[in-house]
């Protein structure tokens, strides 16, 4: 990960943590570990007299969402698919609400964070592939958390914010309209992880253990995931990568074969997909400006500039190989 601070283990996540656990039969608590912060929920090692557990504040969504993906979860746990899953509390539930935390406990998946390599993102692929093919759970309605609405009203409503960083605010602008005549796509639909990248995987001994994070699950189009996995598993040194983009996508099309009209959107999907998640880097920054979120607004508009060239040619080339 770019930064390597870790959750810190206070008194009050310990508490809330304590609570869960209470909550649960899952043996006593001996140690609790903070994990590597992300852009959102917070994530602690839970190491009890009964085993090893993820505890996992959930701050990002609200509830209705968290209840979609553990519904979610629950649907494909029987089929075997790779991942970390919710445990039920002792009565049933899931969610544990202590003072301003909701607390939700996991299996703990022991692995690492894959190098990005042809072999890593053909498991991924193979895994979005199999995602792909599950039905939507009856009652699920998540949808995709931005769409081309989100950044219209952004755009008229945060004119004055964006005027302070020029850096930012012209390609923001004029790649937001260069997009919005491509959307909607209309194409095969159906349940999407929505957040595929290296943090977001569990390897060991080289093989994918779990995709993790449901968090950004939706209904969405299907290609959507091969879009945002190419912005996580298609680059080496911030270049488009031909042998990458290969082995992610015969990855997927090892479980499900993509229609001509896929094929011929993946190129703008991939687009919308990296100036999506600049958008949402971009909103969270305005509101709390830090170096990191800066750099990483410069990377997806660079990657975005690429997507509208070249680099879209790459994606093309990666079915005839």
């Amino acid at each position: 990960m770019q930064d390597e601070q870790k959750a810190f283990v206070d008194p009050a996540a310990s508490e809330a943590i304590q609570a869960a656990f209470d909550a649960s039969d899952l043996g006593d608590i001996e140690e609790i570990c903070g994990l590597f912060l992300g852009y959102s929920n917070i994530n602690f090692r839970v190491k009890t007299t009964a085993g090893i557990y993820l505890a996992r504040f959930c701050r990002a969504q609200p509830d209705e969402r968290i209840h979609d993906e553990i519904l979610l979860l629950r649907s494909i746990q029987g089929s075997g698919f790779p991942a970390s899953y919710p445990i039920p509390r002792s009565d049933g539930e899931f969610i544990s609400h202590h003072q301003q935390e909701k607390v939700m406990l996991y299996d703990f998946v022991e692995g690492e964070t894959p190098l990005v390599t042809p072999d890593s993102a053909h498991q991924v692929g193979e895994a979005l592939g199999r995602l792909s093919l599950q039905p939507v759970p009856q009652t699920y309605s998540s949808t995709a958390l931005i769409d081309i609405e989100d950044l219209r009203v952004f755009r008229s409503q945060k004119t004055t914010e964006l005027q302070q960083y020029p850096e930012f605010q012209d390609e923001f602008l004029e790649q937001t309209t260069s997009i919005e005549s491509c959307l909607p796509f209309d194409l095969p639909r159906g349940v999407v992880h929505a957040d595929a990248f290296p943090d977001n995987t569990i390897f060991r001994d080289g093989k994918l253990v779990a995709l993790i994070d449901f968090e950004d699950a939706c209904v969405d189009a299907l290609i959507f995931d091969i879009g945002m996995a190419i912005i996580g598993f298609g680059y080496r040194d911030e270049e488009i990568n031909l042998d990458q983009i290969t082995a992610l996508l015969d990855g997927y099309r090892s479980q499900r074969q993509l229609s001509s009209a896929e094929q011929e959107s993946l190129p703008t999907m991939a687009r919308w997909c990296a100036h999506g998640m600049g958008f949402w880097h971009l909103r969270c920054y305005l509101e709390r400006p830090n170096d990191r979120q800066h750099q990483r607004i410069h990377e997806l508009q660079r990657m975005v500039r690429g997507l509208r060239g070249n680099d879209a040619d790459t994606i093309r080339a990666a079915f005839d190989q």
